[in-house]
């Protein structure tokens, strides 16, 4: 157990990028083959309760908000006192306390990078980084690029399509697959961000000259990426493409269709990876060939997710309660028991295999499942109208080759005060916008609320008007609600108030 008492210590202060250069990837993968799902458990359980009774000694934001909640530190002592310390999240701890106060030992100077949030569901954040979470997520990379990539084996060219400057995404891919290139591989990388016609510049040119090409960035980013690749004359499928998202689900019907646009094997549904990972946590988890399967049986008995993933708790200890998930890792700010306000469940091992048949998972690691974010809802008539409803209701084949998948919605309100539900939805490129088109879409996003919203449902029954959303079909990157860039924004902060 030398790899793990060796590198995963957090609390030393050392140059944890030196430890990564001399990690051995393939021997931590054997440890994920061999040690049971209870080993990765018990190890992760005991990581949080140090890294708590750390935090509590070291952090002073953390520091006060315990004694301000009376909580006795030294009372934590098992697992099962560490499901009682009260939780975190953005407006009790993040919003309440300076950036200083919530680092290590308040010395915000300490980090070796800031980044910050798209801000999705607010003012972008900063987010400090240190160096050991850059030696995890390299360690994550890794793992995804061996073992899912095959790096070890092909030539590769990686171009990162995730936002860059100062925003997370960009900059947590770049690092980690910096720091893996640096190793015995033939990686080379391209960062190009958001710019589409440079990325397919960046493929057409140097392309050629690699043995498979790893792109990546946000997914339905990406879909505009491949199909804009194939107008231009791109072979995807020579350059042994594989794909690597974040920050959005899809379903597989869009997986599937995404393959084949792109001229790539359906039939090898991993060449697109999906991952899962937030400004906060960078990486948390990511696909592989059994969560996969897991995914494909779920989505049969009820749909609607965001992702399914396998996680290790040794990196995130993630807590399932009132089905929200709840994340503890040291981090570059270290966080206990923080509320990410996603909705999932976590899936054992033993659990896949019993109640969805699954055959024994590759690596004995844990499921975690993504079915959308709790603080991203309109209230509408009462009925709280979630982004990934309306993404569900987009994702249906015959929309594919008409809409890129992205939409804003928000609630307004008509000059009787009655409000309603306006969503303005993306056409593709040189699609244009007719009212049967409209029509359809707006049927079919009114059937699928119907379906799955009860609250919408017993809404539209009850309401003493017409509740059915505003459909608007916008031009392809509307310069106003989907102008080129960023991570999506699917919930309209400007909205009208009445």
């Amino acid at each position: 157990m030398l790899i793990l008492e060796k590198n995963f210590d957090f609390s030393k202060t050392r140059p944890h990028r030196l430890d990564f250069s001399n990690f051995n990837i393939t021997e931590f993968g054997k440890l994920l083959r061999e040690k049971d799902e209870k080993f990765w458990r018990e190890i992760g359980e005991k990581r949080a309760l140090k890294l708590f009774h750390s935090v509590a000694a070291r952090v002073p934001a953390y520091q006060d908000f315990l004694r301000r909640r009376k909580v006795s530190v030294e009372k934590i002592k098992t697992i099962k006192d560490f499901a009682f310390v009260p939780i975190i999240d953005k407006k009790n701890y993040i919003n309440a306390y300076p950036l200083k106060d919530r680092s290590w030992d308040g010395r915000l100077e300490r980090n070796k990078l800031i980044a910050a949030s798209s801000g999705s569901t607010g003012a972008p954040i900063f987010w400090p980084r240190g160096e050991y979470q850059e030696f995890e997520a390299a360690v994550i990379h890794e793992l995804i690029y061996r073992y899912l990539f095959d790096i070890h084996k092909y030539k590769t060219l990686l171009v990162v399509g995730f936002p860059m400057g100062v925003y997370v995404s960009g900059l947590a891919t770049v690092i980690p697959s910096l720091l893996i290139s640096q190793k015995n591989y033939n990686l080379t990388i391209a960062a190009p961000g958001t710019n589409k016609d440079e990325i397919l510049r960046i493929v057409k040119v140097l392309g050629r000259d690699y043995e498979q090409v790893v792109l990546t960035g946000h997914p339905f980013f990406i879909k505009d990426v491949l199909e804009s690749g194939v107008e231009d004359d791109v072979k995807w499928r020579s350059l042994r493409l594989k794909v690597m998202l974040c920050s959005e689900g899809f379903s597989e019907k869009w997986r599937k269709y995404v393959l084949g646009a792109a001229g790539l094997a359906v039939d090898k549904p991993l060449s697109i990876v999906s991952t899962y990972g937030s400004s906060e946590f960078l990486l948390m988890a990511h696909e592989t060939r059994d969560s996969l399967a897991l995914k494909n049986k779920l989505e049969e008995k009820a749909g609607g997710l965001d992702g399914v993933f396998q996680y290790n708790p040794l990196f995130r200890y993630i807590e399932e309660e009132k089905g929200g998930l709840i994340f503890t890792a040291a981090s570059g700010l270290p966080l206990i028991r923080y509320d990410l306000k996603d909705r999932g469940r976590i899936i054992t091992g033993e659990q896949a295999k019993g109640e969805f048949s699954l055959k024994q998972p590759r690596w004995n690691l844990p499921f975690v499942t993504l079915v959308g974010r709790s603080d991203q809802a309109v209230v509408f008539y009462a009925a709280n109208i979630y982004p990934e409803h309306i993404k569900s209701a987009l994702n249906h084949p015959p929309f594919f080759k008409k809409l890129t998948g992205r939409f804003v919605m928000s609630k307004d309100y008509t000059p009787k005060m009655e409000e309603f539900l306006e969503i303005n939805v993306e056409l593709r490129k040189n699609i244009k916008s007719d009212l049967k088109l409209t029509n359809i879409v707006k049927e079919q996003v009114d059937g699928y609320l119907k379906k799955v919203n009860k609250e919408y449902l017993n809404s539209f029954n009850y309401a003493k008007t017409n509740i059915t959303p505003r459909i608007h079909l916008k031009s392809y990157q509307d310069p106003k609600y989907f102008k080129p860039g960023l991570k999506p924004r699917y919930v309209s902060l400007l909205r009208h108030l009445p």
